[in-house]
């Protein structure tokens, strides 16, 4: 895969996640709420939503760098938010995974994260949106760790091949 094209992949599951977080929003699925905590609990809330925000941005210029061949974005720093977002989103939507499936067969009753049902949606019987949204939360993080694997492989080139870092194919 070149440059460009696994860019412009990534780029697209960056906006595609984008738009799953408007319709989560727009359905009334809640979100991290600083005003929901109080003490060390609302700062820990903060801090994270400042991470996230901070994701974000690397996760929409990557890709864009890699599209454009952007000299200013060096290919190692590229490379390095490539395979960052990989882990990242991959063990994030793994887990994710794991934990709904073994909370759903019952194997683990309180899932890989020690929540019950309850403690996850809030309620003991969510709703089947809810339900279903979760789901696609995780298998849309799991996509983009593949993505973005792939995009960080798209990167690497021998030593010996004629690549200049910064430069798009």
């Amino acid at each position: 895969m070149t440059i460009r094209r696994a860019g412009t992949a990534a780029f697209a599951w960056v906006m595609g996640f984008l738009l799953w977080h408007v319709v989560w929003a727009l359905t009334g699925l809640s979100m991290p709420d600083p005003g929901h905590h109080h003490g060390s609990a609302r700062v820990a809330v903060q801090v994270f939503m400042a991470l996230v925000w901070v994701m974000t941005a690397v996760g929409v210029l990557t890709p864009l760098a890699m599209m454009r061949g952007w000299r200013w974005f060096p290919s190692r720093l590229q490379l390095a938010a490539c395979w960052a977002g990989c882990a990242l989103l991959g063990l994030r939507g793994g887990t994710g995974v794991v934990d709904d499936v073994v909370r759903w067969l019952d194997v683990l009753p309180k899932g890989l994260s020690g929540l019950t049902t309850a403690e996850v949606y809030g309620t003991s019987h969510p709703s089947g949106w809810a339900v279903t949204a979760g789901a696609f939360t995780d298998i849309l993080f799991v996509a983009g760790g593949v993505v973005f694997g792939l995009a960080a492989r798209s990167l690497h080139r021998p030593a010996h091949a004629a690549y200049r870092p910064g430069l798009a194919e």
